[in-house]
């Protein structure tokens, strides 16, 4: 009986640890950490960056820009600058601010964009970009009404549906960011980023196929759209078809291999297809490159349980939890291993804090609620089967991407 509860509660672990949700560190720039989708268009520094890929540099790309800042491609600082021969027009106060976003300076140019509508209180560009721009250090609320604003000023433009619809869609109006989306895959069918993020809302929303469908179509036109091939490799983790996600997180750790969190999420999927050494190994690269690695460590002590290595596991998760006092995750996976070892008030206490530290987490509540039936706290157990319950009802889907 004692084995076959042990079985259980290894195989919990493994799904609990595949099923929560892993966002690509610092891939967003902090877009959607509760899904971990990858967005289109979602980093400053990856949109505007003079370093980066021409396609993405061109903050103003619909804007009628001023001969001062035709050439994007050189030095911001050796044009000339016409500004300060007309300081006080809108295009040029635009222009300067065109100038301030590639250096960085994003305040400095919202101030000038606030001095060219304050000028001419009609100027779609300055509203345009100030959106624009409010939307990239995260201010999506004033990035929508300046959108609103420029939508009602040109009678509504694809362009600006796009960008609303990304500022829409970091405050949870996921409604009105589908609505906009179609909008630009209306006029310009074959916008990627509007298709990958059409996408990610619709996984959002739990519509898996459509989702699926979208992703499909975006590497149809752009093949290496990491998004999209991420995203993929989620929408068939969450469809079962954990082949398939294989598949996509191989090639994008062939194309990213310093990418940690790819070896990361692939450890999870050999996990939970039962391919232990090779989770393993890919946790072990891991923490080749960064040894103080907490979710590797974390995952590796999982692995360790389920092959009844207990004391290698336990150093593990002491190790994790010495670097990262009250993580959540380390706390649920020691407090289960305390379990499957039968030190039950142990256990207790490592699930106890686990929730205390991460009260929104399904899985502690589970883990807790099986505890308390061993321990004959029937009517406990059933209080935490419910909230499980609850906050599983109401969980996005984990460890997507917009790009």
């Amino acid at each position: 009986m004692r084995t076959g509860r042990v079985i259980l509660l290894i195989a919990a672990m493994l799904l609990a640890a595949c099923d929560a949700p892993r966002p690509l560190r610092g891939a967003c720039s902090g877009e959607d950490l509760k899904s971990g989708l990858l967005y289109a268009d979602c980093s400053p520094d990856a949109a505007l960056s003079r370093r980066t890929d021409k396609s993405n540099i061109s903050l103003l790309d619909r804007i009628t820009l001023y001969p001062v800042l035709e050439d994007f491609d050189g030095p911001i600082e050796g044009i000339r600058p016409d500004y300060l021969f007309y300081p006080v027009s809108t295009g040029a106060l635009v222009n300067r601010a065109v100038a301030h976003v590639h250096n960085g300076y994003y305040l400095a140019a919202i101030e000038n964009l606030d001095s060219a509508l304050n000028f001419n209180p009609v100027a779609v560009d300055a509203y345009y970009a100030r959106g624009r721009i409010y939307g990239l250090i995260g201010r999506p609320r004033q990035a929508v009404s300046d959108l609103n604003e420029a939508w009602r000023l040109t009678g509504g433009r694809s362009d600006i549906a796009y960008h609303r619809a990304n500022a829409n869609r970091q405050i949870g109006r996921l409604g009105a960011a589908l609505e906009d989306y179609d909008f630009v895959l209306k006029h310009e069918p074959l916008h990627v980023g509007a298709i990958i993020n059409r996408g990610a809302v619709r996984h959002l929303l739990g519509l898996i196929p459509e989702a699926l469908a979208d992703y499909n179509i975006a590497l149809k036109h752009q093949a290496n759209s990491r998004a999209a091939t991420y995203n993929r490799s989620i929408a068939n983790i969450q469809r079962g078809d954990l082949a398939a996600a294989l598949v996509d997180l191989d090639i994008l750790v062939q194309r990213f291999p310093l990418e940690l969190d790819l070896y990361r999420r692939r450890a999870l999927v050999h996990a939970q297809s039962g391919e232990m050494a090779a989770a393993h190994a890919d946790y072990e690269q891991v923490l080749a490159a960064f040894p103080d690695d907490v979710d590797a460590l974390i995952g590796r002590g999982r692995l360790r349980v389920a092959a009844g290595e207990f004391k290698a596991a336990e150093i593990d998760f002491n190790r994790a939890l010495r670097l990262s006092p009250g993580n959540a995750d380390g706390l649920l996976a020691r407090g289960q291993a305390l379990m499957a070892q039968g030190n039950l008030q142990s256990a207790l206490l490592n699930l106890d804090a686990a929730i205390q530290n991460d009260p929104g987490r399904a899985e502690a509540y589970a883990v807790r609620a099986m505890l308390r039936h061993q321990m004959g706290q029937g009517g406990r157990a059933g209080a935490d089967e419910e909230m499980a319950a609850k906050l599983r009802a109401r969980v996005f889907p984990g460890g997507v991407v917009l790009q």
